[in-house]
């Protein structure tokens, strides 16, 4: 089994058709085709729900062709405006699909699981026009059957994202958040999908995205169970595209196998016992690479030459009015002058950053729309001392690593990533003034 392909539920039907009884077998034939019939009826539905109430841009079913010969409305100058109020909000689209490879490029958006994509790819959507899909590609009625998407947001490697886009992808963003609000955010996304497991009840609860917390109780149970894993789990996925795809152990952080890589894709599979057992037996490790990143030993090229971020922006700086419009720049800067790219100019930035941030014009649900009556203050969400010294210490290790990289190509990107991971210590040690 390929280290890189995760097990879904429905991946397993067709083995398990070929066990069970014929009896049986009508049997689930009948579920199942009762099950598509609720499903059709369900799409139709949501495609009405759709207009009511805002929806992750996962599910925009705005398939049109970006048509080049127009003016983007975005950028249109408003002459009778101050520079920040300066442009207009329009409805991303699709890439325009009769275009060849050669005038289509695609960025991928990478971070740990939470919300510090959503926070760039509104932004990057805001500066061209062009939709962003995710790893998963959660849509439903028509589509083309390969479609082509400007920017792809993805968890990968971590176990709630999939490598989907083949050899499409042109280069990497990744979007780093502070550690403790990555788990808190990503504990809550998984709340409002009902811990799903696989991608039907991932798609029937994408409604529920972004408007609520759980308990602090539930809070609490998830971070006795995994909080040692998460934390690990936040700096491996983070090394692992500094590093170009370098298959590493999630919890020692030592080069590893890639049937190691495989255990990690399928924690519900291998247990931590399991896979910390495995990296103790391997004795002697080489450097291996994920093959998306790197030609393999029969020569064959991976599906991205360069898996390295060529930038990486802060979640807490995107959100803040002081710093957002300079993160936004880091972002036009990695996408200007490439293919089917038409990017607003450096004056609109600010205007896309506040339609974004400050008028949430997109229609997209974000962090805040989990503030209401029913869900439980910030500040309830705790972590004791000895959690946030774990975190300190890794921030601490990642630090020390990225300050020290002789990865000359990797210099500039290397430099603001210890800065981010200076600001994230100091914010830790400032959270632990207040227990």
């Amino acid at each position: 089994m390929r280290y890189y392909k995760r097990k879904i539920q429905h991946y397993d039907l067709t083995r398990a058709l070929t066990n069970i009884r014929p009896k049986m077998s009508l049997r689930l034939i009948a579920v199942v085709a009762l099950f598509g019939s609720c499903l059709i009826l369900l799409q139709s539905n949501l495609g009405v729900n759709e207009l009511r109430t805002p929806v992750p841009s996962s599910s925009r079913r705005n398939l049109e062709a970006v048509d080049f010969s127009n003016v983007r409305s975005l950028v249109k100058i408003l002459e009778d405006k101050p520079p920040g109020e300066n442009c207009e909000w329009v409805e991303p689209k699709m890439l325009n699909q009769s275009d060849s490879n050669d005038d289509f490029f695609s960025t991928i958006i990478v971070s740990y699981p939470g919300s510090a994509k959503r926070a760039a790819f509104l932004q990057l959507e805001g500066l061209t026009e062009l939709l962003t899909t995710d790893d998963y590609d959660l849509k439903i009625g028509k589509r083309d059957p390969d479609p082509r998407y400007a920017f792809i947001k993805t968890q990968y490697p971590h176990h709630e994202g999939i490598w989907s886009w083949g050899a499409r992808g042109n280069q990497t963003v990744y979007v780093l958040q502070n550690p403790r609000m990555a788990l808190q955010t990503y504990m809550f996304l998984l709340h409002e999908i009902q811990y799903s497991n696989g991608w039907m009840t991932s798609h029937l609860n994408i409604p529920n995205t972004f408007t609520t917390r759980p308990s602090v109780d539930e809070w609490e149970t998830f971070k006795r169970d995994r909080f040692i894993r998460e934390v690990n789990s936040w700096s491996w996925h983070l090394e692992y595209w500094m590093e170009n795809g370098l298959l590493r152990d999630i919890f020692t952080h030592d080069l590893t196998s890639p049937e190691y890589m495989d255990g990690i894709m399928n924690p519900s599979i291998y247990t931590q016992a399991e896979l910390e057992s495995f990296q103790r037996s391997l004795s002697v490790v080489n450097a291996t690479f994920d093959r998306h990143c790197v030609e393999d030993a029969e020569g064959v090229e991976g599906d991205m030459p360069y898996c390295m971020p060529v930038a990486i922006v802060s979640y807490e700086k995107l959100m803040q009015e002081s710093t957002g419009p300079t993160e936004v720049g880091k972002l036009a800067a990695v996408i200007q002058n490439q293919a089917s790219m038409n990017v607003a100019g450096e004056s609109l930035w600010e205007c896309v950053w506040r339609k974004v941030v400050i008028e949430k014009d997109t229609g997209v649900r974000v962090d805040s729309d989990r503030d209401g009556p029913e869900s439980p203050a910030m500040d309830s969400y705790s972590f004791t001392i000895e959690e946030v010294e774990t975190i300190i210490g890794e921030l601490e290790r990642l630090k020390e690593k990225y300050s020290t990289s002789q990865l000359t190509m990797a210099a500039s990107v290397n430099e603001v990533l210890v800065d981010y991971l200076t600001e994230y210590i100091a914010e830790q040690y400032t959270y632990l003034l207040s227990l």
